[in-house]
């Protein structure tokens, strides 16, 4: 046989070609023999693995076109260029994502559809945490079916402009600061409020009604200005929180507080004879016995203040004076007349008290 490089080529190769080799392992040992490709091909594919390949370098600048699947069991790292999805993407559970739904991390570090922050509603963003320091910026409607509760205080530095309806079921309670309002407040609908609003500054009203329900009630610790109407169809409590009785009216005293006060004036009965003190309007008085007189409450001592003492029964001499060093006409006391049904009346400059003569009635 000639020398192997003596030989032509065969061409194209197919796995039913032969060459010529050496069987170390058979009997007798190395002795040469033919092999076919398609063996050769055989052998080399279930002997080498991608471990092998990798072992020998695991760097390449080709592509890699797989149709199968690719399970991993490690981390996967990608440092650079895109990343391109295809197909269908299955989370952590092995679930593919439902319209609307994205990849969210559970508590594990396991990512899961979920409905993410797409599509995810206002229960579930305060569920995951329902404080914040940016600001809201609402371009639709607040609709509150529960109570609002400020503990700290509110600063707006722009314009309120309420067009529609405020309707409340709840409470407004304010236990912070003020409401510091440097803009205007400009409320075109109805606040129709069920619950209670309590307020310790300062409503100022130029235009519109402040309309109370008749079943609300509106207690103000502060100062309530309107330059419009209040039209108030419920209940309305004074400075001390009380309800007015029939006929009462709302008087201001001298720090601006407000307490109800009967429209009517009132009236007592005394016997000068026991050197009484009387505090009413009207002062129905008798003398049983001769010397006595009829004090003049020092509550009653009010700059305009007038208070009218009528002699009801007997003749008899008795005297008018007044509590608290007030003097009456300049003096301490002051004889009242002993006509029968006569009329004396007397005003009060806050200090002292000034008496007419008397006259029948």
């Amino acid at each position: 046989m000639g020398k192997i490089s003596t030989y032509a080529n065969a061409s194209p190769v197919t796995i039913s070609d032969k060459f010529i080799g050496t069987e170390v392992a058979g009997t007798p040992v190395n002795v040469t023999k033919n092999f076919l490709i398609s063996d050769l091909l055989t052998l080399f594919q279930s002997n080498i693995t991608l471990q092998n390949v990798l072992d020998a370098g695991n760097t390449a600048t080709q592509s890699i076109i797989l149709t199968g699947d690719i399970t991993q069991t490690g981390n996967l790292t990608q440092s650079g260029g895109a990343l391109t999805l295809g197909g269908t993407v299955k989370d952590f559970n092995g679930s593919l994502g439902n319209n609307g739904e994205t990849l969210v991390c559970n508590a594990l570090g396991q990512l899961v559809f979920g409905s993410g922050l797409t599509n995810q509603n206002l229960s579930q963003v305060l569920a995951i945490g329902n404080t914040a320091t940016n600001d809201i910026n609402l371009t639709g409607n607040l609709n509150l079916t529960g109570n609002i509760v400020e503990t700290g205080n509110i600063g707006l530095t722009g314009n309120i402009t309420q067009a529609g309806d405020v309707s409340l079921t709840g409470n407004i309670t304010q236990t912070g600061g003020n409401y510091g309002l440097t803009g205007n407040i400009t409320q075109a609908g109805n606040y129709g409020i069920t619950g209670n609003i309590t307020h310790i500054g300062a409503y100022s009203f130029s235009g519109g009604q402040f309309t109370m329900g008749a079943t609300g009630t509106m207690v103000l610790g502060g100062a309530l200005t309107c330059n419009s109407s209040i039209s108030l169809t419920g209940t309305v409590k004074d400075y001390t929180d009380t309800l007015g009785a029939a006929n009462q009216f709302l008087v201001s005293n001298a720090s601006g507080q407000v307490t109800w006060q009967s429209t009517l004036p009132s009236s007592t009965t005394v016997d000068a004879a026991g050197d009484p003190s009387a505090n009413a309007d009207v002062i129905f008085y008798s003398a049983s016995s001769g010397g006595g007189t009829v004090y003049l409450d020092s509550a009653l001592n009010v700059a305009g203040k007038k208070v009218v003492l009528v002699r009801t029964s007997t003749t008899t001499a008795a005297n008018i004076g007044a509590n608290g060093g007030a003097l009456v006409n300049g003096v301490s006391a002051k004889p009242l007349p002993t006509t029968l049904y006569s009329e004396t009346t007397c005003i009060s400059d806050g200090t002292d008290w000034y008496c007419n003569n008397g006259s029948p009635l």
